[in-house]
């Protein structure tokens, strides 16, 4: 899209081989560089630079310390640079009544990840029952939902499996997002929080 330099990092192997896949479907652009490295290593993230945009849609919070993540996270924006950042909500009283709490998700979470195949399989049932449960009681149609699913580019089952496997799970408000990034002297331009147990979407712009 025109930009003089794209650098994609991760410390996945596995999403590493993905955007390995879109480089090549893209005919191996000189310009965009894919890096393994921890988002938690200081020293390795300055080593980047810095850029006029940087973009983590729903990562930091599974660094397992997402303040740590945020603190180095912010040096690779320039000044009158921009960050996108995705992050999932705090969820807590009576919105957690229907989605359940964060604290809640986070033990179903670890307990998940610490289960072998038959304990996980378990867990993976019993989401279905709350799932389900959930739309009867809202009188919506589960069945409609998850014939659209296709729509995200995901399918119904392995979301489900990403989101009980995404451990660590760190959460936060989006207003404890913006106080955090305000000190940092980070203007907030634009938001889309959410009430439930979603990701909490900023544009921060670097002062």
């Amino acid at each position: 899209m025109g930009a003089k330099e794209v650098v994609s990092v991760d410390i996945d192997q596995f999403s590493i081989k993905c955007v390995q896949q879109l480089w090549i479907r893209e005919n191996k652009p000189k310009n965009w560089k894919i890096i393994t490295g921890s988002v938690l290593d200081k020293n390795f993230i300055k080593s980047l630079g810095q850029f006029d945009v940087v973009y983590s849609w729903g990562v930091l919070h599974h660094t397992g310390d997402m303040y740590r993540a945020f603190g180095n996270v912010i040096n690779l924006v320039k000044n009158n640079g921009l960050m996108f950042l995705a992050i999932y909500n705090k969820c807590h009283g009576k919105n957690a009544i229907l989605a359940g709490s964060s604290r809640f998700w986070l033990r179903v979470k670890r307990k998940y990840n610490n289960s072998g195949n038959i304990g996980k399989k378990i867990i993976e049932f019993l989401y279905y029952v709350y799932f389900f449960l959930g739309f009867f009681i809202l009188l919506k149609n589960p069945f409609k939902y998850i014939k659209n699913y296709g729509e995200r580019g995901m399918s119904f089952y392995y979301d489900i499996i990403d989101w009980l496997g995404g451990y660590p799970y760190e959460f936060a408000t989006g207003d404890e997002l913006i106080n955090y990034f305000s000190k940092k002297s980070f203007l907030t331009k634009k938001v889309k929080f959410t009430d439930n147990t979603g990701c909490n979407e900023l544009l921060f712009l670097k002062k």
